[in-house]
């Protein structure tokens, strides 16, 4: 059976890093303009997912590991901004409102900060219940009602063994020519610890996309997990994305998309116009970064080690610094020196056992992996999951 042929954009970002010691000295308004004009400067990409050559399938795996990175660091920078504009030098309470502050990329802001003033009662996607948080800030464009970003947080020098920290922003306010039409749609990440799982996760989920070329997905969500002592990288993610929608944004491959639309749902036994996209990937962190990957899609509830259960197989891909290697791989035809497709260790999954344990529910209990206890909520990627961000914000909105 040939493979159908369409091209799938997914979002990519990375971060910069601006030198935040210099500033310690200003006046704090123009000390956080300059700080936080820096830590806000959000740069966007794109990367095909799946289109006509081997290497494009496995286009998100290439970029995704650099969109992660840069993520993670949105959290840690912010906070760093807030150290050294001097907001930590005692244990003092404060709680300030600055107005008119120009953030480079964003335009005029005011700026909520509130240090050793707990919020409490904040709710996520990621976790059960709420959390109280010691500190927050808010950015918010001046004139308007609804923040662009949210930061909850409890230590600026870790988020482990606490209550972690909790971020939501709105892509469409940071500047980005390429996200101009993202529309409403809000990213929620949360980091934190998990003793039974590695040593740091991260969670990104996001709702209401616009389907469009910006941003091609509905709802999704991405887990990361640091593991093996900080060797590797757990990277497990689905994404619901639409048939109609894609045959709009490809119109060449309109036929293509049909005939896989009408396979699925005749060979899995659903109607739908859904199609989610189930990742899982195992990195190392020292170079040439060796991955080794598995993934498929499906229109039903459960997943299938091919594409829709129809035979079409693009697992295992590897991956390294240059990016794409090649696909399609038995387990044992993946190079000994990559991740294991089928071996884990102490603290760390094997790529099978991560595949396992994506597009699953929450309190799921995964076959072989009763050491790692049922699904925990920030793992939560099942159908149902995703699907109920149709009608309820399931506590992904700002606070």
């Amino acid at each position: 059976m040939k493979k159908f042929l369409y091209t799938m954009i997914f979002l990519g970002m990375s971060f910069q890093v601006s030198d935040f010691n210099k500033f310690t000295r200003l006046d704090p308004k123009i000390n956080l303009s300059q700080i936080l004009g820096g830590a806000i400067q959000f740069g966007f990409g794109s990367e095909k997912l799946w289109s006509a050559t081997s290497a494009d399938n496995w286009g998100f795996v290439r970029q995704s590991a650099t969109w992660a990175r840069g993520n993670s660091g949105i959290i840690d920078n912010l906070i760093l901004g807030l150290k050294n504009a001097g907001y930590f030098n005692n244990s003092s309470p404060r709680n300030e409102v600055l107005n008119n502050i120009n953030l480079n990329g964003f335009g005029s802001a005011t700026l909520t900060i509130k240090i050793s003033t707990p919020t409490t009662g904040v709710s996520s996607t990621a976790y059960t219940g709420t959390k109280d948080f010691n500190h927050f800030f808010q950015i918010t464009k001046t004139g308007a009602s609804t923040p662009s970003l949210q930061l909850f947080f409890d230590d600026p020098n870790t988020t482990l063994g606490n209550d972690g920290a909790l971020i939501y922003y709105r892509l469409v306010d940071f500047g980005s020519t390429q996200f101009a039409t993202v529309g409403d749609v809000i990213t929620e990440s949360y980091t934190a610890n998990d003793s039974v799982y590695g040593t740091k996760f991260q969670t990104y989920t996001w709702r209401n996309g616009p389907e469009n070329a910006a941003w091609i997905s509905k709802h999704g969500r991405v887990v990361l997990t640091e593991v093996d002592a900080g060797r590797q990288l757990c990277f497990r993610s689905v994404v619901r994305l639409s048939f109609t929608k894609l045959k709009s944004l490809n119109p060449a491959n309109a036929t293509a998309l049909e005939n896989l639309k009408s396979q699925c749902n005749s060979q899995l036994g659903t109607a739908t116009d859904n199609l989610y996209y189930v990742l899982a990937y195992m990195q190392k962190f020292d170079s040439p970064f060796q991955t080794t990957a598995k993934a498929t899609y499906t229109t039903a509830a459960t997943k299938h080690e091919t594409i829709c259960n129809l035979g079409i197989k693009l697992s295992y891909g590897i991956f390294n610094v240059n990016g794409y290697v090649t696909d399609q791989l038995s387990a044992g035809e993946v190079p000994s020196d990559y991740p294991s497709p089928t071996i884990g260790g102490s603290d760390f999954m094997s790529v099978d056992d991560a595949f396992l344990r994506t597009y699953v529910a929450f309190g799921a209990s995964i076959a072989g992996q009763t050491g790692l206890g049922t699904v925990k909520q920030y793992e939560t990627t099942s159908q149902a999951f995703l699907d109920t961000f149709d009608g309820s914000d399931q506590n992904l909105k700002f606070k």
